[in-house]
């Protein structure tokens, strides 16, 4: 599918990638996370092949250009590189378009991406917002689980909080739709997502295809993908 651009109520700016099938939520999000720790170091990357391109030094054009585009295939991974991670860890081939992926293997590919150590866990309902809170609060993102109202389940990025007059609220990235929500939550109780809510952002700069919910609600489950801290 495509990324998008999203800016939040508190003037927070989150791209947002919309996943490539039915069903690969969980391997999108892993694909926006890779992206969001590594951009830093892509933009200083093309940054400097750029300057050596102009530069005038012998080579100088080639290895620039090479530069640039190692930096940029450094932090924007496609999800079939990643499906290819996750069947590597899997042990068998998986078909996106009919089920979803096994979070218990979400740590494995996330650290094959050069991430570092992730770890998978069950907080529970009712520990989820806080969860959400000290996984984020160093600017790593991480991967949160939704449990829909009439069935079924889903992969979103939460990577970052703000708190205003005294509400937290989580900045969620859902894949399925490319938008951002913008959600409160209190530490100790359930969070509540509302996918048929008019999200913050709806403004797309670089264009693309995403899907539509229509009224779709759910909960927060517990399940969080987080970085070892």
């Amino acid at each position: 599918m495509s990324w998008f651009v999203r800016l939040s109520r508190f003037a927070s700016v989150h791209m947002v990638r919309s996943q490539d099938k039915e069903m690969s939520c969980g391997m999108a999000s892993i694909v926006m996370i890779n992206f969001k720790i590594k951009k830093g170091l892509m933009f200083a990357g093309m940054a400097a092949g750029a300057q050596l391109q102009t530069s005038g030094v012998p080579g100088g054009s080639f290895v620039g250009q090479t530069l640039a585009k190692t930096a940029f295939d450094y932090a924007v991974k496609s999800e079939q590189e990643v499906y290819k991670l996750y069947e590597k860890h899997k042990g068998s081939a998986h078909d996106f378009n009919t089920t979803g992926a096994q979070p218990s293997l979400y740590p494995k590919v996330l650290s094959d991406l050069g991430l570092g150590q992730w770890e998978r866990a069950n907080v529970g309902e009712t520990g989820i917002a806080q969860a959400a809170i000290d996984a984020t609060a160093d600017g790593t993102p991480c991967m949160l689980g939704v449990s829909w109202d009439n069935g079924g389940g889903h992969a979103v990025v939460c990577d970052e909080t703000h708190s205003f007059f005294g509400t937290t609220y989580l900045c969620i990235c859902d894949p399925y739709n490319g938008e951002l929500y913008v959600g409160a939550c209190t530490p100790g109780q359930p969070v509540r997502y509302d996918a048929s809510d008019k999200p913050i952002s709806t403004g797309t700069l670089f264009g693309g295809d995403a899907r539509d919910y229509g009224a779709t609600k759910g909960k927060l489950n517990g399940g969080i993908t987080r970085k070892k801290k």
